[in-house]
């Protein structure tokens, strides 16, 4: 396996995989990829949708949306 200085993407076919492991890396690829950031697609989720949206960063994003309506209440969307 060779290493080169891009800044390009880098995939893991079989054959780098099989070289990885022979060269004694140990990894699990992730279950699904992810190709946004979470507080993104909460923020484009309607009040409703957010409800039902358990977790942290969800609780962050009602309390934005309640404090923007606090403060501005002409702006919340």
């Amino acid at each position: 396996m060779k290493r080169d200085s891009t800044s390009e993407p880098f995939f893991i076919t079989d054959e780098i995989g099989a070289e990885m492991v022979a060269a004694g890396y140990e990894f699990e690829p992730p279950p699904i990829a992810c190709t946004g950031r979470l507080r993104g697609v909460l923020e484009r989720m309607s009040d409703a949708e957010l409800a039902l949206q358990p977790g942290e960063i969800a609780d962050q994003e009602r309390e934005r949306r309640r404090l923007e309506n606090q403060f501005h209440p002409g702006l919340a969307g």
